[in-house]
């Protein structure tokens, strides 16, 4: 049964996204072919056009990932879709697991896209060895490996849009036990934890520099040490990962403990 709920739930996420995965890969390939040419004033203008319509597709990607997990997470749980979804022969555990595996999946896809229309615009030899150069001075300067610093950076970004997604869910779960004005306190509660969360890991970054000099170069103003970044970005992972855990359980606990249909 879960299967079958990842199934819709995917398929209602991806219906408006694929489209703009398809505009922002046509207009990505269009635009490196008109710059493959030699450039004319007619030319150029569409160039600037076409970058334009790329950069648009690949926010409105982002934006629409965000909000169709929070739409459909409210309207199949909350609204009149519910009626149908309470009476299905499957546990609250599924059904908030079935959401949360949605949002990771299509939060991958998206990023994959965005990846993939960046690359075809912005490649060329001279950008891929410009690239190729700061990764390897940046891994120099890190004590690492190019991969390694391109994965922890991925997973870094994944993991902080992850949170925000599921910091917007916990505040969709929490506004709804409330009897008015829920779809403001679900906004007003899912922006706090993500606000809240924000500040309490620079908090813990900042606790951390108390015992390491080098962690605390960053407030400091002072050059940063390759150590820094490099604990920074380890805690940074580390922390994202335990706010994503949390917010998941105390929200399928909270879901299990009674839903306030509208």
């Amino acid at each position: 049964m879960l299967g079958k709920l990842l199934k819709y739930d995917l398929k209602w996420c991806f219906k408006p996204l694929v489209v703009f995965y398809i505009l922002a890969i046509i207009f990505s390939i269009i635009t490196r072919m008109i710059e493959s040419v030699d450039q004319t004033l007619i030319l150029l203008i569409m160039d600037k056009i076409c970058s334009g319509v790329v950069i648009a597709m690949l926010i409105n990607i982002l934006i629409n990932c965000l909000m169709r997990n929070w739409v459909r997470f409210e309207r199949n749980i909350y609204k009149d879709e519910s009626y149908l979804t309470h009476t299905l022969p499957v546990s609250k555990n599924k059904i908030y697991l079935s959401k949360i595996l949605t949002a990771i999946i299509t939060l991958f896809v998206s990023f994959i896209i965005i990846v993939i229309c960046l690359a075809i615009v912005c490649l060329n030899d001279i950008t891929w060895y410009s690239l190729k150069l700061s990764l390897e001075q940046s891994a120099i300067f890190l004590n690492s490996s190019p991969l390694s610093l391109i994965i922890v950076l991925i997973i870094t970004i994944f993991f902080e849009f992850l949170f925000m997604i599921l910091s917007g869910i916990l505040g969709i779960v929490i506004g709804h036990r409330s009897n008015n004005m829920k779809i403001v306190k679900s906004i007003l509660i899912g922006m706090g934890i993500y606000m809240g969360l924000s500040l309490f890991s620079l908090a813990i970054i900042y606790m951390a520099g108390i015992l390491s000099p080098d962690i605390m170069s960053v407030f400091n103003n002072i050059k940063v040490s390759s150590n820094a970044i490099k604990s920074i970005m380890i805690i940074g992972i580390f922390v994202y990962a335990i706010y994503n855990l949390m917010i998941y359980f105390i929200g399928n606990a909270l879901l299990n403990k009674g839903i306030n249909v509208d």
